[in-house]
């Protein structure tokens, strides 16, 4: 994570929900604060929340494994232009992006997906570095444990924006599932409890076009408090009312709901 801050220009933490993503961010941003850097955060939950207008969720309402397909697809486009005009505006070698970018069930997936657009050499370059935490099972357990009750009884605002437990099971079924799919691992029941194995080969999968890092992970740290608090100033990239019509505006013209869904059934294939 040094490394990173010292050499990155964006720095982006993803994996299965209850992975550590929210404590690793949070600790980024003081180690790369103490090297010099001037840090802006980029997170899918707030990305979305701006999109979860009353007007579009009673056009899109959730679904069964969360937000609607087309405001997925849609929050996904404005992120990558985002992250384009976050270039162009921010020239400073000293400024920096570190972002949560959960990527399972089309979440930011767009992050690692080779696309022909401007933000696309960045993004594959070595000044970006992507991090998956890898807990160990009996981690994994305690983490899993650890949500259920902070999203049961939030003691920081933004652990009610957690992906859910009933999310947080699903991916990991979903991982499975298209692990098996794509050959990287035999034929497995996608109810089975989780396996390192299976996540290391599915992220090293997504993540091929990406310079990408997997950390072992075997710890808690029970006195860190919220992995949300952050302990510095920093500015967040969110969507405007203008960028978010924009987006879900493109997204209807491109495709229809259907297509949307199937495109987010899909959002593994790489």
């Amino acid at each position: 994570m040094a490394d990173a801050a010292r050499h990155s220009r964006m720095v982006f933490f993803t994996g299965l929900p209850a992975s550590g993503k929210s404590f690793l961010l949070r600790q980024q941003i003081p180690v790369s604060v103490s090297l010099g850097r001037r840090v802006h955060i980029m997170r899918w939950d707030t990305g979305l929340a701006a999109f979860q207008t009353e007007d579009i969720l009673a056009r899109y309402p959730d679904v069964s494994d969360g937000t609607h397909p087309l405001i997925r697809k849609a929050a996904g486009l404005w992120g990558r232009r985002a992250l384009a005009r976050w270039q162009v505006e921010h020239t400073d070698p000293t400024d920096m992006i570190v972002g949560e970018v959960p990527i399972i069930g089309n979440r930011f997936s767009e992050f690692i997906q080779a696309q022909p657009d401007q933000v696309e050499p960045a993004l594959a370059s070595e000044e970006t570095t992507f991090i998956y935490p890898v807990p160990t099972k009996s981690l994994r357990a305690n983490l899993e444990a650890i949500r259920r009750s902070t999203f049961a009884n939030p003691k920081h605002p933004d652990e009610a924006r957690d992906a859910p437990p009933s999310t947080m099971e699903l991916a990991w079924r979903q991982t499975c599932a298209k692990a098996a799919e794509l050959g990287l691992v035999s034929e497995v029941d996608i109810h089975s409890p989780y396996e390192e194995t299976i996540y290391v080969r599915f992220f090293e999968h997504l993540l091929h076009h990406r310079n990408a890092i997997g950390i072992a992970v075997d710890t808690i740290y029970s006195d860190a408090g919220s992995a949300h608090d952050l302990d510095v100033n920093v500015l967040e990239l969110s969507a405007s009312q203008d960028d978010v019509q924009c987006a879900i505006a493109e997204v209807e013209a491109a495709c229809t709901v259907e297509e949307a869904a199937r495109d987010v059934e899909n959002w593994h294939q790489m």
